[in-house]
């Protein structure tokens, strides 16, 4: 069929969820959304049906409803596209987000994000080093530096993993979490974009025969959470190869597309037609009027990040685990979409909200411009932040919480609101910072007071070597000290694997001043009981009855005159019918 075979594509497509999603065995009838996927793991998908040489795309992976109808729709991949050979080096243009964080203000050298990984009991010095290296001489952007003339990326072997990795003796037994913790921060205090000081490493040596740590630590302006994914994958098969004599840079799969090749992409779609004529409709997203009351403005001379408040809220398995999978299946949504149901609800009956509240949202940024480009193992920061207005009038009605039909209206309208962005959100940071007309422009609208962060599943159940260590965990986004705060409050969410299933975590911050911990607590509890009552009414609902009803609501944002039928691509087509049932 079209050249594939389709029972081999089934065979390859589920091999290939079973390995993303840890478990035994996924059959043809498995539904991604019903494994508990997300976009995030979806980019994943899409890069390992390429490496066995079938072309995939995203929106295939999330909308699609079983394995079997996904390897229906594969095709096959051409042999060069397959293989890489861009290999990176050279000068490296600031994309959006590189613009946003010089725009931000503060120290970039410590802005930073660390992973702690168990090592295998093999491990030595030689072979922490030999698998270091295998990724330093592979990913471009961990050879970045920052000169006078900009950001340039370095030729393979120009940073050495001796320089970069720290051994800290731990004879007999496990780190502590003071020990990682002491290291890691003196790591982030190493690091320096000016010395092509990207990654510091500290293994934390159990001795022979026991399995130990490592503690990775990167500058934010190189990795993203899909390139941590993608750098764990690259340790634990690098290791297969020292372990078993071979070179280890030989055992990593090429980079197809990379950063540098993807900065010039981005270049060139801000000054495109197709970006220019969203304009209309971020003008309309951005208008005043969706402002969070707070007790004084956000203050960026004291507002600072290490100066944040902080709470660390866990929704368990028992509620995070049917909400993932099977309460988004039923409802017809994405992960995304239920959790920022569950935050609209909440913020409906937040004190400082009104009736309607600008959001900003983070995306994986990873998304189809029309360039060809597979960026599914380039490691480097693609995330794109973009406004959203939520409409909450009529939300804070009492049966909410209890899953009533309150619920269901909720749910229609972040999906109405979400679909409706166009290209994912990818233009509105083209146009803010590539954009010298209107960048100024958006620059001078009022801020989203409240940003959100979805960062996925982070490491496998099993916990196994080069796995995430729960014990210590992740920090995704974690500025050092003079970083002022880009929001008064801020939220990242993310899923772990515990005994009892997927635990869903979410990490608060506010500006002591503007908001109060019992404020942001209000908030984060309020948000769980939606997510609580979110379950509730998915046992009621027929299945995605919510995500194709018409719905009766005013849209958030009005139209924008400007958005012509010529000025919509494909992506919007395709998300369109798919709102529709058409697809």
């Amino acid at each position: 069929m079209r050249g594939i075979d389709v029972t081999e594509a089934e065979r390859i497509l589920c091999g290939v969820l079973a390995d993303l999603f840890g478990i035994p065995e996924v059959g043809p009838q498995d539904g991604f959304v019903r494994l508990g996927g997300d976009s995030i793991i979806a980019v994943q998908v899409v890069g390992a049906a390429r490496r066995a040489g079938l072309r995939i795309t995203v929106r295939d992976v999330l909308t699609l409803p079983d394995t079997a109808a996904l390897a229906a729709a594969a095709r096959p991949l051409g042999r060069s596209a397959r293989s890489g050979g861009d290999d990176g080096v050279g000068p490296v243009g600031p994309t959006p987000v590189m613009e946003w964080l010089d725009g931000r203000g503060g120290p970039a050298d410590r802005y930073y994000q660390y992973l702690v990984v168990r090592t295998p009991a093999g491990l030595t010095g030689e072979g922490a080093a030999g698998v270091l290296q295998a990724a330093l001489d592979r990913h471009d952007m961990l050879r970045v530096v920052r000169d006078g003339s900009g950001w340039r990326t370095r030729p393979a072997g120009s940073v050495r993993a001796a320089q970069c990795l720290r051994r800290v003796a731990t004879p007999g037994r496990e780190a502590t979490a003071g020990e990682v913790a002491r290291e890691v921060h003196a790591a982030r205090d190493r690091l320096s974009v000016g010395g092509g000081v990207i990654v510091q490493a500290v293994w934390f040596d159990a001795g022979a025969g026991l399995p130990g740590a490592l503690a990775l630590v990167v500058n934010h302006v190189v990795v993203d959470g899909i390139s941590w994914r993608v750098l764990t994958g690259d340790l634990a098969r690098a290791w297969e190869a020292v372990a078993a004599g071979r070179a280890p840079v030989g055992a990593l799969d090429p980079v197809a597309t990379s950063f540098r090749r993807w900065s010039e992409l981005l270049t060139a779609e801000a000054a495109g037609e197709r970006t220019a004529a969203e304009a209309p409709y971020w003008r309309g997203v951005v208008r005043p009027g969706a402002g969070i009351a707070g007790r004084r403005p956000l203050d960026p001379a004291r507002d600072h990040e290490d100066r944040a408040g902080h709470l660390a809220l866990s929704l368990p398995a028992a509620t995070a685990g049917p909400l993932l999978t099977s309460v988004a299946d039923r409802l017809g949504a994405d992960a995304n979409e239920v959790l920022l149901t569950g935050l609209s609800l909440a913020l409906a009956r937040w004190r400082p909200c009104g009736p309607e509240v600008l959001v900003e949202l983070e995306g994986h940024g990873r998304e189809d411009i029309g360039a060809e480009a597979d960026l599914s193992r380039t490691v480097g920061w693609f995330t794109t932040l973009f406004p959203t207005r939520f409409a909450l009038d009529g939300l804070g009605a009492a049966d909410a919480e209890d899953g009533g039909p309150t619920a269901a209206e909720a749910l229609r309208r972040v999906q109405e609101q979400l679909r409706a962005i166009p290209r994912k959100g990818i233009g509105y940071g083209l146009l803010r910072h590539l954009d010298p007309v209107v960048g100024k422009e958006f620059a001078a609208a009022e801020p989203a007071g409240l940003g959100f962060n979805y960062l996925g599943r982070l490491g496998g159940p099993g916990g196994g070597d080069w796995q995430l260590l729960p014990a210590h965990g992740a920090r995704l986004d974690a500025p050092g000290p003079g970083m002022p705060m880009a929001h008064a409050v801020e939220v990242s969410a993310y899923v772990l694997e515990s005994a009892d299933g997927p635990v869903l975590h979410a990490d608060w911050a506010w500006a002591d001043g503007v908001h109060d911990e019992a404020e942001v607590r209000a908030l984060a509890q309020g948000w769980f009981r939606m997510l609580g009552a979110l379950v509730v009414h998915a046992d009621r609902a027929e299945p995605a009855a919510l995500s194709t009803a018409p719905s009766t609501l005013r849209p958030a944002v009005p139209p924008a005159s400007g958005l012509t039928l010529d000025a919509i691509g494909q992506d919007e087509l395709d998300d369109l019918a798919a709102s529709l049932g058409l697809l």
